[in-house]
């Protein structure tokens, strides 16, 4: 489609005359001006869309504050921002003597919008922007190896009108609690480097051992955490792995975990899984690991990931489901404020049927998940960690053992086809 106007603007005069040069004459809905990014000159709901490339890295933070606001205030209600910039380090890694850069992370950047509010007095409201969804750049993985040249898109939103509070809510739990630094040193030092449940690698390895894995296999890993799988699969089997994210920081921690391999594969997107839209017939596999129980539509999830699957494609799923006895207090209360969604084996196969799946095959894996929960709850107890952050690791896993040795609830492995 054709836009009704392009405003082209640049810092540098000399970019903007050759810009004018070589595009003014073919398309005159663009106009041209030479303007500093921070003062835009432009009335409120001026644009639907606002694209900006390798911008934000030039301006100090007051400097990225000051336009994040100016694009609230020209944008309209419900317009866009899209913007990419290089994380950590250059997009060539190569290392300049002066160099006026700013190398933010991402989450720098993703507390710098989501912070940000614009007030227009003209009506009395708010307003803000909301995170739809960002990734990494795969042309700079295939051809440098690097992962951190980082996209973003962003709403605009009276506060308050979140197309989907609870997964923010949820976002907004897993960036400050569960992904936060002490958190962090738990999985490191107990489960292992890149890892968040008890397991770690071993179970992963198990469960993909389900499944034939070849350097043609394409994975999606939903809900990728911090990147262990993701780093297993591209270093150790050469697999072309996306991996699926709603928390910023797990996937900060990812992108970083990949940069350090510094391979050509590996792309991680961020955002809503049924907000989420891969192309059909995209992947040969499907993992999803301890993710499913926290999804509020889990038929419409299954739905997407037959769309997503080639043909003769594998869904591999290992969560926690309901056992063969009722739940009762403290398990329910526990799970409750988990923000867990558990179903029965019986009822996630018969939704994977109804959605087109002709093969379901199941796997209880009560006894390996009690053991391997037991062995990360002994060594937490021999390692040196706040009094506070230990409680609650050792509450979390005391809750998940107490539930599969009363079989209230169960650890079960699907396998579809």
């Amino acid at each position: 489609s054709r836009a009704k106007t392009v405003h082209s603007t640049d810092f540098m005069q000399k970019f903007v005359d050759d810009n004018m040069a070589a595009n003014g004459p073919k398309y005159p809905n663009l106009t041209f001006a030479q303007l500093d990014a921070s003062n835009l000159p432009y009335r409120p709901e001026s644009f639907h869309f606002i694209f900006t490339n390798w911008l934000l890295m030039y301006l100090d933070d007051v400097e990225v504050e000051r336009f994040a606001m100016q694009a609230l205030k020209i944008l309209h209600n419900g317009g866009h921002l899209f913007m990419r910039e290089s994380c950590f380090h250059s997009a060539s890694k190569t290392v300049r003597q002066e160099n006026p850069t700013f190398y933010r992370s991402i989450k720098d950047y993703h507390k710098l919008f989501s912070n940000v509010v614009y007030r227009d007095e003209s009506i009395g409201k708010d307003f803000c922007f909301e995170f739809v969804f960002s990734g990494n750049c795969q042309t700079y993985v295939v051809v440098k190896g690097n992962p951190c040249q980082v996209y973003w898109m962003w709403r605009k939103r009276e506060t308050g009108d979140w197309a989907s509070p609870r997964t923010l809510d949820i976002q907004r739990l897993l960036d400050t609690s569960v992904y936060s630094d002490e958190y962090l040193s738990v999985y490191e030092r107990v489960i292992g480097d890149g890892f968040v449940t008890p397991g770690g690698l071993g179970a992963t390895k198990r469960l993909l051992s389900k499944v034939t894995v070849t350097p043609q296999t394409r994975v999606l890993d939903v809900g990728c955490g911090l990147g262990g799988t993701m780093a297993y699969l591209v270093k150790e089997l050469n697999v072309d792995v996306t991996g699926l994210e709603l928390s910023p920081a797990a996937a900060q921690c990812a992108v970083l975990r990949l940069d350090k391999l510094a391979v050509n594969k590996g792309h991680i997107h961020v955002g809503d899984l049924l907000q989420t839209n891969f192309p059909q017939n995209c992947f040969d596999v499907i993992y999803v690991r301890e993710t499913l129980g926290y999804l509020s539509n889990q038929q419409v999830t299954f739905e997407k990931f037959r769309a997503w699957l080639k043909p003769g494609g594998h869904l591999l799923l290992s969560d926690y489901c309901l056992g063969n006895r009722e739940l009762t207090e403290p398990l329910t209360s526990f799970i409750e404020s988990e923000g867990l969604q558990p179903v029965s084996v019986a009822t996630w196969t018969e939704m994977l049927q109804k959605v087109g799946f002709a093969s379901v095959q199941t796997f209880n894996t009560s006894e390996e998940s009690l053991t391997e929960t037991r062995e990360a709850l002994n060594k937490l107890q021999d390692e040196d960690f706040s009094e506070g952050v230990k409680a609650q690791f050792m509450s979390t896993w005391h809750n998940l053992i107490g539930g599969l040795e009363s079989q209230q609830l169960s650890s079960a492995v699907l396998v579809t086809t």
